[in-house]
């Protein structure tokens, strides 16, 4: 059975057992129940960010996070349910008593689907994809995402950050599933293929030091042109120092050009004499071979095999979830995860594709890359320039 409909069969239980409950508690009792419910999971909200941060395992900052919301929405929950009961205690005629009865009905009902919608957000973004999937396919969760107001979506944004720990930033917004087009697995003998020997001096690991959020960063970058490297704007983000490792050592970069709307950014690497990877103006098919290259989890340098889903226009958030985008992007067929991000995907004659940026979070089987169309204009940026610009704050 799908996990959605097993998401709604659970929601659809939990409001009609919450439905009989809140008929015999009333409308006054239910309201003010549901107030410090709700204020309680705020008050969580905000401190769950600093909570979920002792652990940097998915399944374990997914627990933290939801026993911090849960925890204080349950303590404030029972403190306005004291409350309520002593109000209501002073109702004495039917009729009121009827509607205070009807009333907490509903309000139950409310509850439930907002309840079902604070535990979709940082399960949504959990880094697990089978729980991710599994909400992110409910059409009851699905619609009540599409009716909150932005501000209030908005205060869940910092609990979806903090619990995803993919190492990648949303692609859509908010908590549609991910349209994945099938395709056939990719060829496993492009991981040794001689494009990928060739290709490997031009590769780079980018390391960086954030401290305005205690941060080291790894990724991946490639060398477009003399001196100049591009990687993701997330991989920079907030840093202060940037490096490259090459062939010839460690050695210091400086950010050119920062773009958080597209999640791009170039490298200045004075010295470096790696060779630019050859760049295609032709766009790939779908279902063409592949490669993605990179060093995930900041690891060796790793060549995964990948084909081509799709490509297509893709509206969601910047790297700060400050503001929409639209980009064109090419959908993968392939395991993509942390580290990889500003890697090239390579065509299988060795032409740079695009530009690796992310990672479904309900499919470990589909990543993202940034077409040329995008990163062009980017590159013609940092050719023009060698002065350093701001990477802003942390993403």
């Amino acid at each position: 059975m799908n996990g959605g409909i097993v998401v709604d069969i659970i929601i659809i239980l939990l409001a009609l057992l919450f439905a009989i409950n809140g008929h015999r508690q009333g409308f006054i009792v239910g309201a003010l129940t549901f107030a410090g419910f709700f204020g309680g999971a705020l008050l969580g909200v905000r401190l769950a960010p600093v909570i979920v941060e002792l652990s940097q395992e998915p399944l374990a900052r997914v627990i933290l996070a939801l026993a911090t919301v849960f925890g204080l929405a349950l303590f404030g929950q029972w403190l306005a349910s004291a409350l309520g009961l002593r109000l209501r205690r002073r109702i004495k005629r039917r009729g009121v008593r009827r509607l205070d009865e009807a009333g907490g009905t509903l309000v139950s009902i409310l509850a439930v689907l907002l309840v079902a919608w604070m535990v979709a957000a940082p399960l949504a973004s959990s880094g697990l994809p089978g729980v991710s999937a599994a909400v992110r396919n409910s059409a009851i969760v699905g619609a009540v995402d599409e009716t909150m107001p932005d501000p209030v979506r908005g205060i869940y944004e910092a609990l979806r950050d903090s619990v995803n720990t993919n190492g990648f930033p949303d692609v859509f917004a908010g908590l549609d599933p991910s349209d994945i087009q099938p395709v056939d697995p990719p060829d496993p003998e492009l991981a040794a293929s001689a494009v990928v020997q060739a290709a490997q001096v031009s590769v780079l690991k980018v390391s960086g030091d954030a401290p305005q959020c205690d941060r080291h960063i790894e990724g991946s970058s490639f060398v477009f042109d003399h001196e100049l490297v591009m990687t993701n704007a997330h991989v920079v983000a907030g840093t202060e120092t940037v490096s490259v490792a090459t062939e010839d050592g460690q050695l210091e970069a400086r950010v050119i050009v920062y773009d958080p709307q597209r999640d791009l950014a170039v490298l200045w690497v004075p010295g470096l004499t790696a060779p630019p990877l050859p760049l295609t103006d032709s766009p790939a098919e779908s279902g063409e071979n592949t490669i993605v290259l990179g060093y995930p989890q900041g690891g060796p340098y790793t060549a995964t095999p990948s084909r081509i889903r799709e490509e297509r226009n893709v509206t969601g958030p910047n790297i700060y979830n400050s503001a929409d985008v639209t980009r064109e992007v090419y959908s993968l067929r392939a395991r993509v995860i942390s580290g990889n991000s500003g890697g090239p995907l390579l065509s299988e004659s060795g032409e740079v594709y695009g530009v690796i940026f992310a990672a479904a979070v309900d499919d470990d089987e589909t990543g993202y890359a940034l077409t040329m169309a995008e990163a062009y204009p980017v590159m013609d940026q940092g050719r023009a320039t060698t002065a350093a610009v701001s990477t802003q704050g942390c993403s």
